[in-house]
């Protein structure tokens, strides 16, 4: 029972390591794939911002003017008009939502900052400096590309042309071309970032351009769906490969326990433990239950004359009758030459045809390479009642026993059987 226990605590800790393993490998293979779909969608906003960057040609004066227009007027500048012209090709349309330059203001250049009137557009404490201005801005979307201003304050103050400067706009205001991922409430976008010269060389700022990535949280799921797969079925599979190995032992440990390691047929272990639970289980309404010991006649002449190895055959041989007589889950082997059997019958007469039977096959045949002729004695005690007890199976193999000696007493070669309410009568006369 200590060794069942550790092997199922063992396989049990296995099963856990391995779910263990795959939440791992699944939450690393999760940021896996999103880390792959971004940089492959991050590279490709890049590269359009590159592209876009070395289309837009800008002197340092028409940069000083850009600076100085209202929001409106920022939008109906030949400059923006051109960036619009430029992008709006079906190379550009089919991937871009937006592209817009934008620049770092120097502390002397800064026109505002968040206050309390404007502070709902702003996610920063009133105060904060907005030195983070567009200078162009082209929306490809048909919904961005004929809205207008229509919020009172950033029309008033030309606020909705400013943000303020953050810790990861060091990233964007580098030399080199980036990208980052950016979720809101606009949807998920990959912002792709090159940096900007004037025409005389002058750094003005980033070229922006923004590739909606609508399909960024299903391309997750699905990869993500893949893989929750494969590890339950991974799981699964483990789980069933774990129990059947475990019934398989459990089983290979019962046939142990309870098997005869000669006859193959079960033990007195068997009797003591389970023959009661087994026998029950396969009751099927029949009326009368009969408990039978039997023991081979003469069985040490048999060792004596023939030795050990013969004699072991013959109980080999004899098992295999009894269970051709009675089924394997009702027969064991007592001790030595001695076998117990219960059976379920309808009615008493089949018990006297099974055992007639029996014992011609026995009268009949030849046992071992030695053509030994054998005979067997044979006590039997039945009762109608249906529901066995430790306390009913002891009383009948007492019975049963007294009517094998009775067997053996007069001549052997026999069967004599009993009805339980017989003895029941005799114990109750003593």
């Amino acid at each position: 029972m200590k060794g069942q226990k550790r092997i199922f605590y063992v396989g049990g800790l296995l099963l856990l390591i391995f779910i263990g393993v795959s939440i791992l490998t699944f939450r690393y293979s999760n940021n896996l794939i999103q880390d792959g779909y971004l940089a492959s969608e991050g590279n490709a906003a890049k590269d359009f911002a590159v592209l876009t960057a070395s289309n837009i040609h800008l002197t340092n004066a028409q940069v000083e003017q850009l600076k100085e227009y209202s929001y409106e007027d920022l939008q109906k500048s030949e400059e923006n008009k051109s960036l619009y012209q430029m992008l709006n090709t079906d190379n550009f349309t089919s991937k871009v939502d937006y592209a817009y330059v934008m620049i770092h203001l120097d502390k002397e250049e800064v026109k505002y900052q968040v206050s309390e009137e404007n502070q709902s557009l702003f996610d920063a404490p009133v105060g904060t400096d907005l030195d983070i201005m567009w200078l162009l801005d082209v929306t490809l979307t048909e919904e961005g590309a004929d809205a207008s201003v229509t919020d009172s304050v950033a029309s008033d103050d030309d606020i909705q042309r400013y943000s303020y400067y953050i810790d990861e706009d060091a990233l964007i205001f580098g030399e080199a071309p980036t990208y980052i991922f950016n979720s809101s409430e606009w949807g998920d976008h990959i912002c792709g970032y090159a940096p900007l010269h004037s025409e005389e060389g002058t750094y003005i700022g980033v070229v922006g351009v923004e590739l909606q990535t609508t399909n960024f949280i299903q391309y997750c799921n699905r990869a993500i769906g893949a893989l929750a797969l494969l590890a339950i079925v991974s799981t699964l599979t483990l789980t069933l490969v774990f129990v059947y190995l475990y019934v398989k032992y459990r089983k290979m440990q019962y046939e142990k326990i309870y098997t005869d390691s000669l006859t193959g047929i079960y033990n007195r272990s068997y009797y003591n433990n389970q023959f009661i639970k087994r026998l029950s289980s396969l009751h099927k309404g029949e009326s009368h239950f009969a408990l039978l010991i039997a023991d081979i006649d003469w069985f040490k002449k048999v060792n004596d004359t023939f030795g050990h190895e013969t004699g072991d055959q013959v109980l080999i041989e004899i098992s295999q009758l009894l269970q051709e007589a009675f089924g394997r889950t009702h027969v064991v082997r007592f001790g030595g030459e001695e076998f117990v059997a219960g059976i379920w019958i309808h009615q008493i007469d089949d018990l006297h045809q099974q055992l007639d039977d029996l014992y011609k096959k026995i009268q009949n045949r030849k046992f071992s390479d030695q053509q030994i002729t054998l005979s067997m004695s044979l006590g039997c005690c039945y009762c109608e009642k249906q529901e066995l007890t430790g306390w009913l199976l002891s009383g009948m193999l007492k019975a049963a026993d007294q009517k094998l000696y009775e067997c053996k007493e007069n001549g052997r070669k026999q069967y004599r059987m009993i009805p339980y309410e017989e003895t029941e009568h005799a114990e109750l006369g003593q």
